[in-house]
């Protein structure tokens, strides 16, 4: 399959939508509570409106699907699932760098293209399935790292909806705390960069138990394209349409979830 033409759309796309976000960064914001536990922000409304004008006009057959609005249904094989500000927290109150614009295209609920902007980090991620993942056009693979005792994990609380209580995550942190368990939790307020992080091999896990797909289908082609593994928390290969992840390189990916499996 080629997919150059929707690879060059992707990258062009977010590096426009990223100069929006850090114009906006340090501009007074106004928040918008759209749903409890969540709020956005005019550049989210603002980038979302833009990304979708242009699949629109460059790919008017195709799905799309973004936090903001309401999704569209052509019926298609492929559907463009973006989210025009992940990491709204710390974008809004400049509390870490991890925001980012992130674009993938996905094919019959496999991504297959991924484009992370982090434009604070100075950091561009892009993927294609079977051709790899780059960071600033260098690739990257994700760490080696075997030793759970060692490991740097993201974990995340996720979003409260009506199936899923973040409270959940709590009986995860346990065990991952567990004196044969990781070394460091850590959460940033998102899920786009961190999941470029494993793929870069700067962290080496990640797991969430409730996201939405925007926040994670980039992410999930750059670390499979990196060389780890992707599954929903049961263990399965991570498609379209999961709420939970877990991702890290094969081994560390097999040994945290049987860490996780135990009584």
């Amino acid at each position: 399959m080629n997919l150059e033409k929707e690879l060059d759309f992707a990258i062009r796309t977010a590096k426009s939508a990223g100069n929006i976000l850090l114009k906006g960064y340090r501009e007074v914001k106004e928040i918008e509570w759209n749903r409890r536990h969540h709020f956005k922000t005019e550049t989210d409304d603002l980038i979302d409106e833009i990304i979708k004008k242009e699949i629109a006009r460059e790919f008017p057959e195709h799905n799309v699907y973004s936090e903001e609005g309401k999704g569209i249904d052509n019926g298609s094989e492929f559907s463009w699932v973006y989210d025009s500000l992940d990491g709204t927290i710390p974008f809004t109150f400049e509390i870490n760098d991890h925001f980012s614009v992130s674009i993938s295209l996905v094919h019959q609920g496999v991504p297959v293209v991924g484009v992370t902007n982090a434009p604070k980090r100075r950091e561009f991620y892009h993927a294609v399935q079977g051709i790899g993942a780059f960071c600033n056009g260098k690739r990257i693979t994700t760490s080696h790292e075997e030793d759970l005792n060692r490991v740097m994990m993201g974990l995340d609380f996720g979003k409260q909806e009506e199936d899923v209580d973040r409270r959940s995550i709590a009986g995860y942190y346990e065990k991952m705390l567990s004196p044969d368990g990781i070394c460091v939790p850590l959460s940033h307020g998102a899920a786009a960069v961190p999941l470029c992080l494993v793929a870069a091999g700067k962290l080496h896990a990640y797991l969430a138990l409730s996201l939405e797909p925007w926040d994670m289908t980039s992410g999930v082609t750059l670390v499979r394209e990196a060389g780890g593994r992707v599954t929903n928390i049961n263990g399965e290969e991570w498609k379209l349409g999961d709420k939970s992840i877990l991702a890290a390189n094969p081994v560390l990916h097999q040994r945290i979830y049987d860490h996780l499996e135990k009584d």
